[in-house]
C-alpha cells in the first residue's frame, strides 16, 4: 500500500493582485487548473494547502469554505467535475493582504474523520496577520487505519515559532487516542534548514524531515525563489516541510519538488513538496 501527499503555500491570490478582486480570481483560474490537473493527472491521495484566500466579504459558510472564492475549494471543484471526488476541510487564520481571509485546507481522497482547528499563536485575533490557525484530520486510508495529518503555517523563529510549535505538539498529542497508526505534520514552517528553529523540530529525533532523509546533499535547496514575504533580503532558504513521527509505519519513498517550472509551472511564489510513502 502506497500513499501520496503534495504541500504547497497557495500565496493567497498574490500572483495576479488586481485591485478588483473579482478579476484578481479571474486571472487565478489559470493557477486553479494547473494545480486540478496535476493532483488529477499524478493521483495525489492528500493534500495540504497553507495561504488559501477567500474573498473577506463574502458570507462565512458553514463548513467554512464552500465559497465560490475560496481558492482551495475552487481546485476541490475542478476536480469533482472530473468525476475526482476529495473530501476538504479548512479554516482560516486572519485576514491577509488586506482583503482576503486567509487559512489552511486538507483534500484527501479517502474518508476524513476527526476534522479539527486550532490556534497554536497567542494571538487568535482575526486582524493581526500573526496568528496561526491550523487544521488536523485523520485520513482513514484503506488497508492501513488512520493516518494524522496536521497542515501548519507557522511564523518566524523571533514572532513565536517555538510556542506554536510547543502547542502544535500537544495538539497532536492530544489526538493520538483516535487509534492513530501515522503521524504527518506538512506546510510552510518558516523555519530554514539547518537554523535554530528547524533543530528544535528535529534535534530529539521525535519527528524526521522526509526530503533530508531521502536527499541529504541537497539540505539546503530552496522551497522558493528570489525574495518572498518574510524573507526579503535573504537568499532563498528551505521552509516547506513533510516530517514524519519517528517509528510511524510508513517508509518515504519519493519526495519530488513540484510547481517549480520544471515539474509543471509555477504557481505560487514557494514550490510545492510530493511526496510517495510506503504504508505497511
Amino acid at each position: 500500500m502506497n500513499l501520496s501527499l503534495l504541500t504547497l503555500n497557495l500565496h493567497t491570490y498574490q500572483e495576479h493582485p488586481y485591485h478588483c478582486c473579482f478579476e484578481t480570481m479571474h486571472q487565478h483560474e489559470r493557477e486553479v487548473n494547473i494545480i486540478a490537473d496535476a493532483i488529477a493527472h499524478l493521483g495525489i491521495d492528500v493534500i495540504c494547502f497553507q495561504e488559501v484566500g477567500e474573498y473577506m466579504h463574502d458570507p462565512i459558510s458553514t463548513p467554512y469554505g464552500e465559497s465560490p472564492s475560496n481558492m482551495a475549494f475552487r481546485i476541490c471543484t475542478k476536480l469533482r467535475q472530473r468525476g475526482l471526488w476529495y473530501h476538504i476541510h479548512q479554516d482560516w487564520s486572519h485576514i491577509g493582504f488586506q482583503r482576503w481571509r486567509e487559512g489552511s485546507a486538507i483534500l484527501s481522497r479517502y474518508p476524513m474523520q476527526h476534522n479539527y482547528s486550532a490556534y497554536v499563536s497567542l494571538d487568535h485575533r482575526k486582524d493581526n496577520y500573526m496568528s496561526r490557525n491550523i487544521t488536523v484530520s485523520c485520513i482513514d486510508v484503506p488497508w492501513f487505519g488512520l493516518l494524522h495529518i496536521a497542515n501548519v503555517h507557522l511564523s518566524w523563529a523571533h514572532h513565536g515559532f517555538y510556542e506554536e510549535f510547543a502547542n502544535l505538539r500537544r495538539l497532536i498529542r492530544s489526538r493520538q487516542h483516535f487509534g492513530v497508526r501515522g503521524d504527518l505534520i506538512a506546510g510552510d514552517f518558516n523555519a530554514p534548514a539547518g537554523d535554530y528553529a528547524y533543530q528544535h523540530i528535529v534535534g530529539n529525533g521525535e519527528y524526521v524531515d522526509q526530503f533530508y532523509e531521502l536527499h541529504p546533499h541537497r539540505f539546503y535547496e530552496p522551497s522558493y525563489q528570489g525574495q518572498i514575504d518574510g524573507w526579503k533580503n535573504y537568499p532563498p532558504k528551505r521552509i516547506d516541510y513533510i516530517f514524519k513521527r519517528s517509528g510511524s509505519p510508513l517508509q518515504i519513498r519519493s519526495m519530488d519538488i513540484i510547481f517549480n517550472n520544471n515539474f509543471y509551472p509555477m504557481v505560487s511564489d514557494h514550490f510545492g513538496y510530493l511526496a510517495k510513502f510506503d504504508l505497511y
